[in-house]
């Protein structure tokens, strides 16, 4: 998830704090030391509390469907500064299931889209109205990732493991693939 770090004007700096909330990362700002959740794009604690977080356009892909897409893209390097396995998941040994799904947004109407329901679909495309907007759902079958096309520009979605999205939306509808 990728968010504008610009607030009322102000930009932040943000930080893992190295906690979680319901198996989900808190972040941190240095300024306020507010805690964010990533899930719920707001602050839940300290002076920023209840402020939201504007949510920028990210795709789970692989590098090459990525690079096929936008070719002039230019990539940071893993040399950062700090000893840190960039290539090593600090949470693979947890024991909870970790299906990717889709969350897709449409003002106050969301939708879950599970990954084990999008790899029905034959050709990988889901056509559906949201919040009285048209979207499609393209999933790439060989890369196993997922994005969202559609016109207007107030659509906002992410990619997050199944579990944790019906926790944290319990309201939100969750697609099923056609039989």
């Amino acid at each position: 998830m990728v968010y504008d770090p610009i607030i009322h004007g102000k930009r932040y700096i943000f930080g893992v704090s190295g906690r979680l909330y319901q198996r989900n990362a808190l972040y941190y700002d240095h300024e306020t030391k507010s805690l964010w959740s990533q899930l719920l794009s707001k602050a839940v604690t300290g002076p920023m509390a209840g402020t939201p977080l504007k949510m920028l356009t990210a795709e789970n892909t692989t590098w090459g469907a990525w690079r096929k897409r936008h070719p002039h893209t230019l990539v940071l390097s893993f040399n950062t500064g700090y000893s840190r396995d960039y290539s090593r998941d600090p949470y693979a040994g947890w024991k909870f299931p970790r299906r990717p799904a889709l969350l897709v947004s449409v003002g106050n109407v969301k939708k879950i889209y599970p990954y084990f329901e999008l790899q029905k679909v034959a050709r990988g495309l889901v056509e559906d109205r949201l919040g009285g907007q048209s979207i499609q759902i393209i999933y790439d079958h060989r890369s196993q990732s997922a994005r969202v096309r559609e016109e207007g520009g107030n659509v906002i979605w992410f990619v997050s493991f199944l579990d944790d999205l019906r926790n944290f939306y319990p309201k939100a509808e969750v697609y099923h693939a056609p039989k």
